[in-house]
Protein backbone atom coordinates (compact mmCIF):
# COMPACT_ATOMS: atom_id res chain seq x y z
CA UNK A 1 0.00 0.00 0.00
CA UNK A 2 1.91 2.96 -1.25
CA UNK A 3 1.86 6.05 -3.40
CA UNK A 4 5.26 6.96 -4.82
CA UNK A 5 6.38 9.68 -7.20
CA UNK A 6 9.32 8.67 -9.36
CA UNK A 7 11.33 9.83 -12.34
CA UNK A 8 13.10 7.84 -15.09
CA UNK A 9 14.85 8.66 -18.36
CA UNK A 10 13.98 6.76 -21.53
CA UNK A 11 17.02 4.81 -22.75
CA UNK A 12 18.58 4.14 -26.15
CA UNK A 13 16.02 1.49 -27.05
CA UNK A 14 13.17 3.97 -26.52
CA UNK A 15 11.73 2.04 -23.55
CA UNK A 16 11.78 2.32 -19.78
CA UNK A 17 10.14 0.00 -17.25
CA UNK A 18 8.14 2.13 -14.84
CA UNK A 19 6.89 -0.57 -12.48
CA UNK A 20 6.99 -4.35 -12.01
CA UNK A 21 4.25 -5.89 -9.86
CA UNK A 22 4.27 -9.41 -8.43
CA UNK A 23 0.94 -10.58 -7.03
CA UNK A 24 -0.60 -7.17 -6.32
CA UNK A 25 -2.58 -4.53 -8.19
CA UNK A 26 -0.88 -1.34 -9.30
CA UNK A 27 -1.40 1.79 -11.37
CA UNK A 28 0.94 4.22 -13.10
CA UNK A 29 0.02 7.75 -14.10
CA UNK A 30 2.34 9.97 -16.12
CA UNK A 31 2.74 13.47 -14.66
CA UNK A 32 5.17 14.82 -17.29
CA UNK A 33 5.26 14.80 -20.29
CA UNK A 34 1.53 14.33 -20.84
CA UNK A 35 0.16 12.82 -24.10
CA UNK A 36 3.67 12.22 -25.52
CA UNK A 37 4.51 8.63 -24.52
CA UNK A 38 2.98 5.24 -25.25
CA UNK A 39 2.26 2.94 -22.32
CA UNK A 40 2.37 -0.85 -22.60
CA UNK A 41 1.62 -3.55 -20.05
CA UNK A 42 3.20 -6.97 -19.85
CA UNK A 43 0.45 -9.13 -18.35
CA UNK A 44 1.09 -12.49 -16.65
CA UNK A 45 4.75 -12.16 -17.63
CA UNK A 46 3.97 -12.92 -21.27
CA UNK A 47 1.30 -10.92 -23.09
CA UNK A 48 2.14 -7.34 -24.12
CA UNK A 49 -0.82 -4.98 -24.33
CA UNK A 50 -0.81 -1.43 -25.73
CA UNK A 51 -2.73 0.94 -23.45
CA UNK A 52 -5.30 3.31 -24.99
CA UNK A 53 -4.69 6.18 -22.53
CA UNK A 54 -1.07 7.38 -22.94
CA UNK A 55 -1.08 8.82 -19.40
CA UNK A 56 -2.66 6.15 -17.15
CA UNK A 57 -2.96 2.38 -16.78
CA UNK A 58 -3.64 -0.23 -14.11
CA UNK A 59 -2.81 -3.87 -13.50
CA UNK A 60 -5.25 -6.11 -11.63
CA UNK A 61 -3.89 -8.66 -9.17
CA UNK A 62 -4.66 -11.58 -11.52
CA UNK A 63 -2.66 -9.84 -14.27
CA UNK A 64 0.45 -9.77 -12.06
CA UNK A 65 0.73 -13.51 -11.54
CA UNK A 66 3.50 -14.50 -11.90
CA UNK A 67 4.32 -10.83 -12.65
CA UNK A 68 3.19 -7.80 -14.63
CA UNK A 69 4.99 -4.68 -15.80
CA UNK A 70 4.13 -1.21 -17.03
CA UNK A 71 6.51 0.34 -19.55
CA UNK A 72 6.75 3.70 -21.33
CA UNK A 73 7.94 4.16 -24.88
CA UNK A 74 9.09 7.45 -26.35
CA UNK A 75 12.05 9.48 -27.61
CA UNK A 76 15.45 8.63 -26.15
CA UNK A 77 16.50 10.93 -23.31
CA UNK A 78 12.96 11.99 -22.37
CA UNK A 79 12.58 12.38 -18.61
CA UNK A 80 9.37 10.78 -17.36
CA UNK A 81 7.84 11.89 -14.05
CA UNK A 82 5.11 9.54 -12.84
CA UNK A 83 3.12 8.31 -9.84
CA UNK A 84 2.80 4.65 -8.84
CA UNK A 85 -0.04 3.43 -6.65
CA UNK A 86 0.04 -0.13 -5.28
CA UNK A 87 -2.27 -2.49 -3.43
CA UNK A 88 -5.01 -0.71 -1.45
CA UNK A 89 -4.03 2.73 -2.78
CA UNK A 90 -4.98 1.93 -6.39
CA UNK A 91 -7.99 4.11 -7.23
CA UNK A 92 -8.52 2.96 -10.82
CA UNK A 93 -9.06 6.55 -12.00
CA UNK A 94 -6.53 9.16 -13.17
CA UNK A 95 -5.60 11.85 -10.66
CA UNK A 96 -3.92 14.51 -12.85
CA UNK A 97 -5.33 16.64 -15.69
Amino acid sequence: MAVRDKSEVIGQNGLVVLHVAVGHKASVEIREPRDVLSLTRKVNGVSIQVVQDPNFTTLKTAQTLPWGAIRAQGPEGTQVRYRIRTRGDVTGTPEFD
